[in-house]
């Protein structure tokens, strides 16, 4: 029997990474966007709207393996029924979610209850589901730090806590090994961190070495952040989720470790030093 898989949000930071994997390893694939004109070199195109039952129906029909990630927007769990609806409606029989560590419809934290509350209306559809839960991303280093390293402070409201970062693109490499091969992990929810936690003062020492000179760490209260973010005219929404985060980092639950990246990958997953050392260019 043949495995065609669709991936949305390819153009991410998993996304792009995944297509990337998926090529290397000769998978017959297609990608979706909402955009219609957007297209990725060599890789088939659908267009599909998340708010739009029909085209997500469209764009599913004759997909086995559907790879799902959902834009962090207010009405992300609306948007993950009516992929749910289109994805029973097209005949997908696998679906594997990019979701996020600790996700859990009956947390008290929003951003894992949100996950949750997301996962269970997928599981719900009677499809093989696999859910992969990252924890926090290296990338954001490079895609929301990169300034306030170059101005040599990083501001934080992890209340001094370690963070197992996870590489995205060994969340790729993983999502890549489940949908070439769903059937082994329908069912299953994998938690992806890093192989060792780190502190953001650890984090600033490896890159003040990487960047040749210092850069600093300083934790801030939880309010503190909040109070900037809405400052910088932030929507309430990604306020709240952040916030969240943060709660969630401050109080140590990010530090944890899982084995399950090198369990599939067959190797560690990569270093934050390692991370540290490729992006310095992007900081210096």
């Amino acid at each position: 029997m043949g495995n065609k898989i669709l991936v949305t949000g390819a153009s991410g930071n998993i996304g792009s990474a995944l297509v990337t994997e998926l090529k290397a390893a000769g998978a017959d694939f297609a990608v979706m966007t909402s955009k219609p004109d957007a297209t990725i070199a060599g890789v088939e195109t659908r267009h599909g709207d998340f708010a739009d039952v029909g085209s997500l129906t469209k764009a599913f029909a004759g997909i086995d393996t559907l790879f799902l990630l959902f834009p962090l927007v207010p009405n992300k769990v609306e948007l993950a029924r009516n992929a749910a609806a289109a994805a029973k409606a097209a005949g997908v029989r696998h679906i594997v979610r990019s979701s996020g560590a600790g996700a859990d419809a009956a947390s008290p934290f929003a951003l894992p209850k949100l996950q949750g509350e997301i996962d269970d209306i997928l599981a719900g559809t009677g499809i093989a589901t696999t859910f992969l839960r990252p924890n926090v991303f290296m990338q954001n280093y490079a895609n929301y730090q990169t300034q306030a390293i170059k101005d040599g402070t990083i501001y934080a409201a992890d209340g001094g806590q370690a963070q197992s970062f996870v590489d995205t693109r060994d969340i790729a490499a993983v999502a890549a090994r489940v949908l070439t091969a769903p059937a082994t992990h329908a069912g299953k929810a994998y938690t992806l961190t890093g192989a060792e936690a780190v502190t953001g003062i650890e984090a600033a020492r490896l890159i003040s070495a990487a960047v040749g000179r210092p850069v600093q760490h300083v934790s801030v209260p939880t309010e503190a952040a909040v109070a900037t973010m809405n400052q910088w005219g932030m929507p309430p929404f990604i306020v709240n989720v952040m916030d969240s985060l943060n709660h969630i980092i401050s109080a140590g639950y990010a530090a944890g470790v899982s084995p399950d990246v090198e369990s599939l990958l067959g190797r560690k997953p990569r270093t934050f030093a390692a991370f540290v050392a490729e992006s310095a260019g992007t900081w210096k």
